[in-house]
């Protein structure tokens, strides 16, 4: 045991040889300013009553409130602004065992994440006195436990992304690849016994597998731009209806070899301020799907009207102005049903539905339209009904002059 008087204490007492019953007993003790006032922590003497007996300088300053006021007040109205003991309180659990327990929590009072241990102090006699508190700031390790966690997170997407992008160009490339090469060695080895009309079958077959492993290739292309931050946003002004016209040029071999119609009622003066090369891309995804999924005889409908911000909360996006323009592309085909939509854009499934010729399709075609125009600030939405057909719009800043 320590003598009762400061002047008394050993200066050459080591830390082993503290009793902390002494501590507890005279809290006024030279050890506590020779060892508990030099910790960063908070460390508090604690009686049975939940009473603060003494505490050190760091808890003192990090309460901002003084001596007097701090002991002989409850702990959990001075440190939680409680009436009562907070839930799973590590010292009325050291009560109950006479053993050292411990907590972590997020502390509103001083904004911090704390961790709370209790070490039971007993007198000679072993009875138990309180408990020695130490509440320890760790707000720093938890805000980077929290950014580690994120690019944890982001690492397992990044690497998700690359194993699915070469599972697609392992399986999605190599079949039409596959089929290109079968039909032009059957061209090939049979070219004079063909009729015109075989050759020109086998040749659209070629014609139409090569087409959906650019188109194929192209999405990979921006997909991987678009996970790696390397495609931005290039916004100039340009005619809507004109752009529709030229998607409607590139995919009218692939329209005309299903019997499906276009109807491009998009008005002629509305101009738009985003970037052409992803709306290009956005219509041409849409559009080869809506063909994709058409019947034949199937009519395709392209139609954009004026979206009011402020009159539409429904309407309400991160796209700047008060005005967007709402285009949709339309067909009267398979539709979807709910469950269908609800995994359009589950990158892990790698879902894909074959269209009503049998046509494949990776699966990214959509998800890339989404991303696009979610990173101009637009949104993409989607309404279907099975054997109905499907609408899908997206909404594009409106030119400052776009409808005169």
């Amino acid at each position: 045991m320590l003598d009762h008087t400061d002047s008394d204490y050993p200066a050459n007492k080591s830390f082993q040889d503290i009793d902390f019953a002494s501590i507890l007993a005279f809290p006024d003790s030279k050890v506590w300013e020779l060892i508990f006032d030099s910790l960063p922590d908070m460390v508090a003497l604690i009686d049975l009553d939940n009473v603060v007996v003494k505490a050190n300088k760091a808890m003192l300053l990090k309460l901002k409130i003084g001596d007097k006021s701090l002991v002989g007040n409850k702990c959990h109205n001075l440190l939680h602004d409680r009436g009562c003991a907070i839930e799973n309180c590590p010292h009325i659990r050291m009560i109950e065992d006479q053993k050292p327990h411990s907590i972590e929590l997020f502390e509103p009072k001083i904004n911090s994440y704390l961790h709370i241990s209790t070490t039971p102090v007993f007198d000679s006699n072993n009875n138990l006195l309180g408990s020695l508190h130490i509440v320890r700031d760790i707000t720093t390790q938890k805000e980077s436990e929290a950014k580690l966690n994120e690019f944890n997170a982001e690492l397992k997407e990044l690497n998700f992304n690359k194993d699915k992008f070469f599972s697609i160009v392992a399986h999605d490339l190599r079949s039409p690849f596959q089929g290109m090469l079968g039909f032009t060695e059957l061209i090939l080895d049979e070219i004079d016994t063909l009729s015109n009309a075989e050759i020109k079958e086998y040749v659209q077959k070629v014609h139409d597998s090569s087409y959906s492993t650019f188109t194929l290739l192209e999405n990979l292309l921006n997909w991987s731009r678009l996970q790696t931050g390397r495609m931005q946003i290039n916004p100039v002004e340009f005619n809507i209806r004109e752009e529709v016209k030229l998607i409607i040029s590139l995919l009218a071999a692939n329209a005309q070899s299903k019997n499906v119609y276009f109807n491009n009622e998009i008005a002629p003066y509305l101009n738009v301020n985003a970037d052409q090369q992803m709306i290009h891309s956005i219509l041409l995804n849409l559009t080869t799907n809506a063909i994709k999924f058409s019947f034949p005889g199937g009519r395709i409908s392209f139609n954009a009207k004026i979206v009011d911000m402020d009159e539409d909360s429904s309407e309400k996006t991160s796209l700047s102005g008060r005005y967007c323009l709402e285009i949709s592309v339309s067909d009267n085909g398979v539709g979807m049903s709910a469950e269908v939509l609800s995994k359009l854009f589950a990158v892990e499934s790698h879902f894909s539905l074959a269209g009503t010729a049998n046509e494949q399709g990776s699966g990214l075609g959509l998800i890339i339209v989404k991303e696009m125009t979610e990173k101009q600030g637009g949104k993409l939405q989607i309404s279907s009904e099975t054997n109905k057909g499907s609408v899908f719009s997206f909404t594009i800043p409106l030119a400052q002059n776009g409808n005169k």
